[in-house]
């Protein structure tokens, strides 16, 4: 009797602890709603770049690696999306190629030679990729004026409906 007292409320427990966790978010990275942290970053000329300089404007931030064939599509996509339809939106192309070869190679092959890029030169070992958790996949962020990530993932025609 002991033992199946003591066993009812350990399912107990567990059946009301697993309620009280959260499912509308994803458990890596940042999420929608939240500001995106100051990070630094390193442009393509080799000077620091700090996101929150760009508080005022809204950006589309793109983490991405030439190795990983979603990610460099949704660089080339969001790329070409802002540059043609003239929005009021800083785009910023974050890569986690630590060769600078096949970065300029692969920025070459997608005809983005001319863009602005930053560059994490120890790639998947940066405290950036572990900071977000790039692990699970790259991700883009679209970040408000005020520096808060207003959308994840974002697709060229999610980002026509939201500008």
């Amino acid at each position: 009797m002991k033992y199946v007292n003591f066993c009812l409320a350990a399912i107990l427990s567990l059946a009301l602890s697993a309620g009280s966790v959260k499912r509308d978010l994803p458990s890596f990275g940042y999420h929608p709603g939240e500001s995106i942290p100051d990070i630094v970053l390193t442009d393509s000329g080799g000077k620091a770049l700090i996101l929150h300089a760009l508080k005022g404007k809204k950006v589309v931030v793109n983490f991405w690696a030439s190795y990983d064939a979603p990610s460099r599509a949704a660089n080339v996509q969001l790329y070409h999306f802002l540059s043609r339809n003239n929005a009021d939106v800083t785009f910023l192309s974050v890569s986690f190629d630590e060769n600078l070869h096949v970065l300029e190679r692969t920025l070459a092959m997608d005809h983005l030679e001319k863009i602005p890029y930053c560059r994490e030169e120890r790639g998947t070992r940066s405290e950036l990729y572990k900071e977000f958790r790039f692990s699970n996949g790259f991700r883009n962020y679209l970040i408000d004026e005020q520096g808060v990530i207003t959308a994840m993932n974002i697709t060229p025609d999610e980002l026509r409906s939201i500008l």
